[in-house]
């Protein structure tokens, strides 16, 4: 009888080491997962406090029908963007648009254009320009 409890306790202590060095490697792996996001979430809300844009000017040409937009932007940050990630949005609608420079380095500027908006001669239009990161300008405009 005092062989079998010896076995038991060992048995009892082995399968106990198994399960909790299984739970720690589990909440390691976790505890690694969330530190990472975490840093990642610190990184992109620093990126955005500093990125800032300015718009220089806002051209838009039209017809009876329709216009043509270009707008100059200015990155006044300290942030680095990339332009083929921005959203241009007129009157609240995702509109395509071309650019002159991909990358727009601090103190740099870029020319966005977008043809063939709906919206004719004197018609006024929101415009919401969103960089990669999430930060946006608005501004609004009269077509000539």
């Amino acid at each position: 009888m005092g062989f079998s409890t010896t076995a038991a306790f060992v048995i009892i202590f082995v399968a106990s080491l198994a399960i909790v060095g299984l739970a720690y490697s589990t909440f390691y792996l976790q505890l690694k997962d969330y530190v990472y996001k975490l840093k990642a979430e610190r990184e992109d809300a620093v990126n955005k406090a500093n990125t800032k844009l300015d718009i220089i000017s806002i051209n838009a040409v039209g017809t009876n029908t329709t216009h043509n937009l270009s707008v100059v932007v200015k990155n006044t940050g300290t942030t680095t963007l990339n332009v083929s990630k921005f959203d241009l949005l007129v009157d609240g609608v995702l509109v395509d648009f071309s650019y002159n420079r991909t990358v727009l380095y601090p103190e740099t500027y870029v020319e966005i254009s977008s043809n063939n908006l709906s919206g004719g001669i004197g018609t006024t239009h929101r415009l919401k320009i969103v960089a990669e990161n999430g930060y946006a300008i608005y501004a609004t405009y009269t077509v000539s």
